[in-house]
């Protein structure tokens, strides 16, 4: 699923703070890249990376994510495969 933030209005009119709502939901390939983990406050952290192909998605950028088996994962990279054909996507996701 793709999502995208958006501003909600609060009841004066100012923007409150922003949610993710759900922008579609696409058929994706993907393909589990390597992952990474880093000692942080004497925890260790592990990133998931991603690459998802989908079809060629018109206004998709790297301020979008997509939700995939319960992770969030940030769009890092989009590339477009063939002249409007099909978009590679990597991503990145906090691991458990």
């Amino acid at each position: 699923t793709i999502q995208r933030m958006t501003s909600v209005e609060d009841e004066f009119g100012g923007d409150d703070d922003a949610v993710w709502s759900d922008l579609d939901t696409v058929s994706a390939q993907q393909r589990p890249n390597r992952g990474s983990e880093r000692l942080s406050l004497g925890q260790v952290n592990g990133v998931a990376v991603m690459t998802f192909h989908i079809r060629h998605y018109p206004g998709l950028t790297v301020k979008d994510r997509i939700s995939y088996e319960s992770k969030i994962w940030d769009i890092q990279d989009i590339r477009e495969l063939g002249r409007g054909v099909v978009h590679e996507i990597d991503c990145v996701a906090q691991s458990d």
